[in-house]
This record gives C-alpha cells, sequence and structure tokens, in this order.
C-alpha cells in the first residue's frame, strides 16, 4: 500500500508524511497483521453494521471530505440505520433516524453526553466553550448558570433587545444590502453583547468582534474536518516544536489560539470596564457578577470567576450566533427562490399587523404562516448537519450490537430533516407542509427538535435563537421586498443555494434585492 497516498488523503494540512513513513513503516505492517486478526473476533462482528474497511486504516477512503452527511445517508440505505466506520483505531457510530437518536441520545443521555476529546480543541481553547466541554461538573455548573437566565419562563426579558436588534438590521439592509451575510452577523453580534455582557450596540469593538467570529467560523470548519490535524491520531505531536520541519500546522492553531482568546478575553473586559463606570446595561454578567461578590471563601471566588468567563463566552460566540446567523441568511435565499412563499407571507403580516407598525413578539400566535417559514428554514438547511459529535462513555448494548466505551456518536440531521417519508418533496422549500386547517400541525415532526441539538447537549439558548429568528424574519418580510438581483442588461442573476465545502454547512453568497415595499414601509424603519 502507497502509505503517501493515504495520508495525502487525509489531508493532514502542512505536516511532511514521507518524514514519518520511513519511521513508522515497521510499526504500520505489523499493526496491519495484528488489525486484521483484530476484525475477526466478536467484539468487531457485534459493532453497528458498516463498510468492511481495510486493515489498521478501517473506512479512511470511504467517507468523503465534501458532503459526508450525504455519503452516511447513503451507506444507511444499505447498512441500515445505525452504521459504524472505523479509522485508525477510533470509531464512528453515526444515527440516521429519529428513533435511534432518541434511544440513544435521549433515553440514554446519561451514557451519550460527553463529547470526543480533541487534542486540537483543547490547544486552541474551545473546550472552555460549553458546546465542546467534556461532560462533567464543570459543564453542569455552566449549564445551570446558563438556563437561570435564558430558560422558557424568562427568556422573554430579552425580547426588546432581539427588535431592537432587528430594527438595527433592517436599517443596515435599507441603506446597503449588498454585504447581506456581514450585516446579519453584525446584528445578532450586537444583540448577544447586550445581553451577555451589557455593552451597548454601539460598542466600538463590535467591528472587530465580528472580523474575529469570520475568521473562527473558518476555523471551526477546518478543525474539526475529519483527517485535516495528524496531532488527532499521534498525539504526541502537539509537543513537537514550531521550528521543527512539517510543523507549520501549530503556527496555525496558535493563530486561532489568540484569536479565541481575544473572543474570551477582550469583551469580558470590557464589560467590567462599563461596569465600574456605571455604563453597562442588565446583563448575564453582572448579574453573575453579584453573586461572585457575596461569596466569602476567595477560592471558591476565584472558580466561579472562571465559569462565569467561560459561561459568558459560550453564551456570546457559541452555537447561538452561529445558528442564528447561518439560519437567517438561508431564510434571504429561501425567499429569493420562492417568490410565492414571500407573497403569501406579507398577506398575512398585512392582515394582522397592518401597515402602521412593524411586528412584535406578541403577533407570533397570529402569525402561522410566518411560524411555518421558520420551521421550514430549520428543515431546509441545518449549518451543522452532523450535528456535534456525542461520545459514549461506557459500553453498552443497543439492538445487540456493543457500543464501545470511546466511540464518537454523530446523528444524521441532514438525512432526517431531507426523509422523503417524513417531508414529501423535501429538497422543495414548503412552508405549508407544517400547516393543516391554516394553523401549525404539531402532529408534524418539528425541526426544531434537531436544529439545536438532542438530550442533555440541547443548546441551552435555543429558545432565545428561535425567538430572534422569528422577530428578524417577521420583520424583514414585513418592510422588504426580496428579488434575485439584475446585472447590468437588467437580467435577473441566477441564484443557487450552494454550500461552503468542508464538515459544516454555510450557504455561498449569493446576489439579490432587497428593497422596500412603499414609502410606507420606509419610514416605519425610519421612525423604528
Amino acid at each position: 500500500m502507497d502509505l503517501t497516498l493515504f495520508y495525502n488523503a487525509l489531508s493532514f494540512g502542512e505536516l511532511s508524511v514521507r518524514s514519518l513513513v520511513a519511521v513508522f513503516a515497521l510499526i504500520v505492517i505489523t499493526l496491519c497483521f495484528v488489525r486484521a486478526t483484530l476484525a475477526r473476533n466478536s467484539s468487531y462482528r457485534s459493532s453497528p453494521p458498516g463498510p468492511s474497511g481495510l486493515p489498521f486504516i478501517g473506512n479512511v477512503f470511504d467517507i468523503p471530505q465534501e458532503r459526508p452527511w450525504v455519503a452516511y445517508r447513503d451507506l444507511a440505505e444499505t447498512y441500515g440505520d445505525v452504521i459504524a466506520v472505523k479509522a485508525l483505531g477510533q470509531t464512528l457510530v453515526v444515527l440516521n433516524s429519529m428513533s435511534a437518536t432518541v434511544d440513544l441520545l435521549e433515553k440514554r443521555s446519561a451514557m451519550y453526553s460527553d463529547r470526543p476529546v480533541s487534542v486540537v480543541s483543547q490547544m486552541i481553547g474551545w473546550t472552555r466553550n460549553l458546546a465542546f466541554k467534556q461532560y462533567g461538573d464543570d459543564w453542569r455548573a455552566i449549564r445551570r448558570m446558563l438556563w437561570q437566565h435564558i430558560q422558557p419562563g424568562v427568556v422573554a426579558k430579552y425580547q426588546p433587545v432581539q427588535r431592537r436588534g432587528a430594527v438595527t438590521l433592517l436599517k443596515h439592509l435599507s441603506e446597503d444590502s449588498s454585504n447581506l451575510d456581514e450585516q446579519i452577523k453584525s446584528s445578532y453580534c450586537k444583540i448577544l453583547l447586550n445581553v451577555t455582557y451589557g455593552l451597548r450596540f454601539d460598542h466600538a469593538d463590535t467591528p472587530r468582534y465580528i472580523e474575529i467570529l469570520s475568521q473562527l467560523e473558518s476555523a471551526l470548519a477546518e478543525a474539526f474536518q475529519p483527517g485535516a490535524f495528524l496531532v488527532e491520531f499521534i498525539p504526541w505531536l502537539r509537543h513537537v516544536p514550531q521550528w521543527f520541519p512539517g510543523a507549520g500546522w501549530q503556527q496555525k492553531v496558535l493563530r486561532w489560539k489568540r484569536q479565541l482568546d481575544s473572543l474570551v478575553e477582550e469583551p469580558y473586559q470590557a464589560a467590567n470596564e462599563a461596569m465600574r463606570r456605571g455604563e453597562a446595561e442588565q446583563s448575564m454578567l453582572s448579574e453573575a457578577m453579584d453573586s461572585i461578590g457575596r461569596e466569602k471563601d476567595p477560592s471558591r471566588a476565584e472558580y466561579a470567576n472562571r465559569l462565569i468567563k467561560e459561561a459568558t463566552s459560550s453564551a456570546f460566540h457559541g452555537n447561538v450566533l452561529l445558528n442564528l446567523a447561518a439560519i437567517l441568511h438561508a431564510f434571504v435565499c429561501a425567499i429569493v427562490l420562492n417568490p410565492e412563499v414571500q407573497i403569501r407571507a406579507q398577506e398575512e403580516l398585512d392582515r394582522v399587523v397592518g401597515c402602521d407598525r412593524l411586528p412584535e413578539h406578541s403577533d407570533r400566535p397570529s402569525l402561522p404562516y410566518v411560524e411555518a417559514i421558520l420551521k421550514e428554514t430549520y428543515r431546509w438547511h441545518n449549518p451543522v448537519p452532523l450535528g456535534v459529535a456525542h461520545r459514549c462513555s461506557e459500553d453498552n448494548v443497543y439492538r445487540g450490537w456493543k457500543m464501545p466505551k470511546g466511540a464518537a456518536v454523530m446523528f444524521n440531521v441532514w438525512a432526517m430533516l431531507q426523509d422523503p417519508e417524513v417531508f414529501s418533496e423535501p429538497e422543495v422549500f414548503r412552508p405549508e407542509r407544517f400547516l393543516e386547517d391554516g394553523k401549525l400541525n404539531l402532529n408534524m415532526m418539528q425541526p426544531e427538535i434537531l436544529t439545536f441539538g438532542v438530550g442533555r447537549r440541547v443548546c441551552p439558548g435555543k429558545h432565545f435563537a428561535d425567538d430572534s429568528l422569528f422577530i428578524s424574519i417577521a420583520c424583514i418580510l414585513h418592510v422588504f421586498t426580496i428579488t434575485k438581483a439584475l446585472d447590468a442588461l437588467g437580467a435577473p442573476i441566477p441564484v443557487k443555494a450552494e454550500i461552503t465545502p468542508g464538515i459544516l454547512s454555510f450557504l455561498k453568497q449569493f446576489d439579490c434585492s432587497i428593497r422596500p415595499r412603499s414609502t410606507a414601509h420606509e419610514a416605519l424603519v425610519q421612525e423604528a
């Protein structure tokens, strides 16, 4: 076997694999025979089904780097809804049905709530973020802290800030809609900085935070791409000096670490300074810091301060911000491609809201079609199509298969939300699939159940995110007409819902025209 081809196929960054082949050649040959022998024992036969793979390297070549969720769905058609693939001694179990997802990640959540250990995440510092933190006491404490502020019973207190953010977005779009993605990120970044840290919408450093967030978004997609870094399979490589030939990847990781440190530390310090001057608004941070002030034990206060910093940074730049921006961007694309949806939504908004005000959160029960648009957007495009991987923390048996301790477990959100047996013509954007006799059909599978994670790892900010998206969508549809942009000759510029490459799924930039529906609607924005 050509081992150089093997390593190149894994895209192991800048590390020179040729220098490793000579050192490990004899070991690899030996392990190939050992692996072949092990593959014949009962524990391997009792694993969930999947492609057989090659000795030692397993299924490395079976799963493409692009759109792996489609490959897993295709494998499920052959092997069933629960499949297992192996690579370099690591097991990945992929769940392709709602029943298997509920059985393992919800009903057995005590065994399936950990995260796989990632060396690169540890080196960058992403393990400070609740979404990637190992399951344990710190994770519970941070989640409990966040839950106090964003649980369903209290999350409504943030609706005025969410509406202010929606109005800010409307004003930006009415002036210039050419940089849609950045304007969406800016709007949600301002909302989260205010809610989390009490920083005002005009905070001077907000543009820089947005720039860093965009860079880290790309870093996240690259770092979690399977096979992107050899150090994930050979952890001691993290100790190789940066100057050593082939260790250029460490410079990239160090750059990401510095960027992440900036997002963790700088808003936190700015908020504390604003609180000291009496300029900060009420926020998660200010309420949490009040509790520290009552702590008499210095060591406990120091521990609480660290958890607060990790909790607030998780709320600011965690999955909530990523999902908000990506989903609203997908909504605009869907409207460009389906103008009839916009027309029907505006008829509902005109009837319920009228032309003399902007939508409010209180209008939501009376806007079932707008609600259905949000649900269909969740279903039509999910930015994390394989969810965030869980880790099996102990050996257990499911449907007669051995689920090994340490296995990574992913749930194929894309496959479940594109299942034609559940959603007819799943490739079509059709909000009315969630309606029956003009009302929401709660008997339909609700896509937000998967969008924000499942089990104990469900995003604690899901209700906050859902409220934010609804008011943004309602306001945009109420004020603007969204159409395809025109070229220099006046012809519509084609739009396709194309996604970026990688393990994450973001829609590529597209051209569109966003114009006020009338002078009266434009005045609503200017006067808001």
